[in-house]
């Protein structure tokens, strides 16, 4: 009930992730959030807190932070599950503002490290990541960048179904 009224809230998105950059897109419209995917997290005595988001966060430098690029990894794309979230989280409250938490559709295309398609497990992770930074409804996308002036959520998905 509640995210079918959150749904009038939000737009459709488009998650484009790289070990460079986090892109989000809103499908029909030029809203559009772009960051290099760094966190800074400090330690406290009461546990861990985000410092700074993006290249706010690359600079800093001290005993008790530790700055984290969740997408970069030797092997798999996602090193830091809770970080990667808390970017994606981020990214979709700058896009919305509203008081009310949002519940987009959204795309997520990785345009890294997809040789050959991805592993279940790499398609779960990618799933969970946008479920957990908020999105109600999320497709997997493979294959060349999307045009969010000239296509939308329906269309890819569609077109993600057929294959």
């Amino acid at each position: 009930m509640f995210t079918f009224i959150r749904s009038f809230f939000s737009n459709d998105l488009l998650f484009e992730l790289s070990e460079n950059k986090v892109s989000i897109k809103a499908f029909s419209s030029d809203m559009l959030f772009e960051e290099e995917p760094y966190i800074a997290i400090e330690n406290t005595k009461k546990g861990e807190i985000i410092k700074a988001i993006g290249k706010d966060a690359k600079p800093l430098s001290a005993p008790n932070i530790r700055v984290v690029n969740p997408f970069k990894h030797s092997r798999s794309f996602v090193s830091d599950f809770m970080c990667a979230e808390k970017i994606l989280q981020h990214g979709i409250y700058t896009m919305h503002n509203s008081k009310i938490r949002p519940s987009p559709r959204v795309i997520v295309h990785q345009l890294e490290k997809t040789d050959g398609g991805l592993t279940d497990i790499e398609e779960r992770v990618l799933r969970e990541l946008a479920v957990g930074a908020g999105a109600r409804e999320v497709v997997i996308y493979l294959g060349y960048k999307i045009n969010t002036n000239v296509e939308s959520f329906d269309t890819v998905k569609s077109r993600v179904s057929a294959t």
